[in-house]
């Protein structure tokens, strides 16, 4: 399948200020992304979100490993490599006293062949349109994200990357920047890298997760699949709560977590949900109710990354 980026054994190490220590900020950082991809990239502050993706970006040099997006080095040609990346890094900047259309064409000039109106269809496409004569500084930071995403789009980049777009917006605002980027990833066939710290919201539109710690990757993979993966507790309504607590405690793969009169949470260990329900029905176990317990991507987060 094509690879929008493929990065391995990416590693950064910066200097400590009396020169004989070092930090090691990314440690052997490796992931591969396919078209219409939205990677949430997430971690605790100090992670190494942001110089992980500094290190895509060209902005910051990397000590170890290898970046290869739409089939090109960044190492053997840069210039091609990013000018199939688009970027929105840090808070959005702009001239403040230039409109919206001017911002945008300031920066239309440093691509090649920047097509007539296509700074007017990308502002179309964020909403911008009718703000398009209004100058900057009179932009909520919202309408400032949205110019910052029309900016990243120029050139039709295949890859957008995002560090933390929702950043200062209230819920709406959230979530039609969110609706955006997913319309993007379908109908332009593009494919995003988001740092960000909205979990909840990282969960219902990312394809993809990679969660960093100390710099190291500590999981990673399809969202949906990792969620799945990570949900092992039932709960369940058994009449007969003694001998259903009796036969519970005995059975090998589950353990019995906690018992309230005859709702049991179980943990299945080294059983899967269909064979524990062939357990209960073997043993004449009547089930009033069956439910399994979902992780959260925050739930997840903070198990493994130590939080509360």
């Amino acid at each position: 399948m094509e690879k929008i980026i493929s990065v391995k054994n990416l590693r950064k190490t910066y200097k400590k200020s009396n020169k004989l220590n070092s930090e090691t900020a990314v440690d052997n950082v490796c992931f591969e992304l396919t078209p219409q991809s939205i990677m949430g990239l997430l971690g605790t502050n100090g992670a190494g979100k942001t110089t992980t993706l500094k290190m895509i970006t060209n902005l910051c040099s990397k000590d170890k490993g290898k970046i290869v997006i739409d089939n090109v080095s960044l190492d053997e040609n840069p210039g091609l490599a990013l000018s199939k990346v688009g970027a929105a890094l840090d808070t959005p900047s702009f001239y403040q006293e230039l409109t919206a259309k001017e911002n945008i064409e300031c920066f239309a000039h440093l691509y090649k062949n920047i097509p007539d109106g296509q700074v007017m269809e990308l502002l179309d496409y964020v909403g911008l349109k009718n703000q398009a004569e209004k100058k900057v500084k009179q932009f909520s930071l919202g309408m400032k994200q949205r110019l910052a995403l029309a900016r990243a789009m120029l050139g039709q980049p295949k890859l957008i990357i995002l560090d933390e777009p929702a950043n200062g917006l209230d819920p709406q605002g959230q979530i039609d920047l969110y609706r955006l980027i997913c319309d993007m990833a379908k109908e332009r066939n593009t494919t995003f890298i988001v740092s960000s710290h909205q979990l909840h919201d990282m969960e219902k539109f990312c394809t993809d997760i990679l969660i960093l710690d100390k710099g190291k990757s500590i999981l990673q993979g399809k969202t949906e699949e990792i969620l799945s993966e990570t949900t092992n507790i039932v709960d369940c309504i058994l009449e007969e709560s003694k001998t259903a607590e009796t036969l519970l405690s005995r059975c090998q793969g589950i353990s019995l977590v906690s018992q309230k009169g005859n709702l049991f949470t179980i943990r299945l260990e080294t059983v899967c949900f269909d064979e524990f329900i062939k357990k209960l029905i073997a043993n004449h176990l009547y089930i009033r109710y069956l439910s399994m317990r979902k992780y959260s991507l925050q739930d997840l987060f903070l198990k493994l990354t130590g939080g509360a």
